[in-house]
């Protein structure tokens, strides 16, 4: 960043989000815009507290050093108490299990800090500033390696009596069908997920490539077995869809994820599966379409819940 843009920013409060992945952490200076002034990224620690902390508030100073934060908002890829402020669990990330993350944080750095689950504030992030702005009532699906959902309801963000909803991607849609890594069966993300699509392609390919990205290609250069996993695990989307639009009767549902690239490859079976099985009335309400803020979301969602909830 040049010396311009550093002064600039010196003269505002401005909030930081982070993204907690898997793999890696990502973070951002964010404005009341939604803008992202800075960013920075770092590996995921997953089996060391003490190291995870150490990195993640290292990352967070590292921001300090030149920018004013007003208060810090991080998205956690698991459940987080709204009553205690814990993370009970989470599952990619087991070293965060039973976790005061906040309080751990805030009291190294200084600064007011809010966590929320990952998929929650990516849906904060497209309310506010995204596809979803000017909606009242928004789902927003994330088609990852697992299928990560938030809900705006009524203009705020729903997260249930404990904070621990919505969980839609453990909504069981075939009670004798795959195995899920929640310990049930048949959950609608072991379709609709990187994940599923791989398993779909061992299902209907003779040579299933190893990742859902290569599926895609071969999907894409007009494989016909490639085709119909897409077609099918649209096709589920779409049920997952209509399932939303009735129960919610949303302006949209907005679906993000890294195998949303894939766009309309998805978006127009589910389309038709949704308008085949939604209430007429309601589907024709309700726009499904793709994240605009994707891959992002999730930075600024966090930062802006941040300012929101502590300001």
């Amino acid at each position: 960043m040049g010396s311009t843009a550093t002064c600039y920013i010196q003269w505002f409060m401005y909030y930081l989000g982070v993204d907690i992945g898997g793999t890696a952490i990502k973070a951002g200076v964010v404005d009341d815009a939604g803008r992202i002034l800075e960013s920075g990224r770092i590996p995921t620690v997953t089996n060391d507290l003490g190291a995870f902390i150490s990195t993640l508030s290292g990352l967070i100073r590292g921001f300090q050093k030149s920018v004013q934060i007003g208060a810090v908002g991080i998205g956690v890829p698991g459940l987080r108490s709204s009553r205690t402020h814990i993370i009970e669990t989470s599952p990619n990330i087991p070293c965060l299990t039973k976790v005061p993350l906040e309080a751990e944080l805030a009291n190294q750095l200084q600064v007011p800090v809010i966590t929320q689950n990952d998929a929650n504030v990516a849906a904060y992030g497209e309310f506010l500033f995204g596809a979803g702005r000017g909606a009242r009532h928004m789902v927003h699906l994330t088609v990852g390696t697992g299928l990560g959902s938030g809900f705006i309801l009524d203009g705020k963000l729903f997260d249930g009596a404990l904070g621990y909803a919505p969980e839609f991607g453990h909504t069981v849609i075939d009670p004798d069908g795959r195995p899920c890594a929640c310990g049930s069966r048949g959950c609608i993300e072991t379709i609709v997920s990187a994940t599923g699509i791989l398993i779909t392609a061992r299902e209907k390919m003779a040579n299933a490539p190893p990742t859902s990205d290569a599926v895609f290609e071969a999907a894409r250069r007009g494989d016909r077995a490639a085709l119909e996993v897409f077609e099918e695990t649209g096709r589920y989307l779409g049920i997952a869809c209509a399932n939303l639009i009735n129960l919610f009767n949303p302006d949209m549902i907005a679906i993000g994820g890294g195998v949303m690239a894939s766009g309309d490859m998805l978006l127009e079976p589910a389309r038709r599966e949704a308008r085949r099985r939604a209430f007429g009335p309601s589907f024709d309400h309700c726009a499904i379409v793709q994240s605009t803020l994707w891959p992002e979301a999730g930075v600024i969602g966090a930062a802006m819940l941040a300012r929101d909830r502590l300001n």
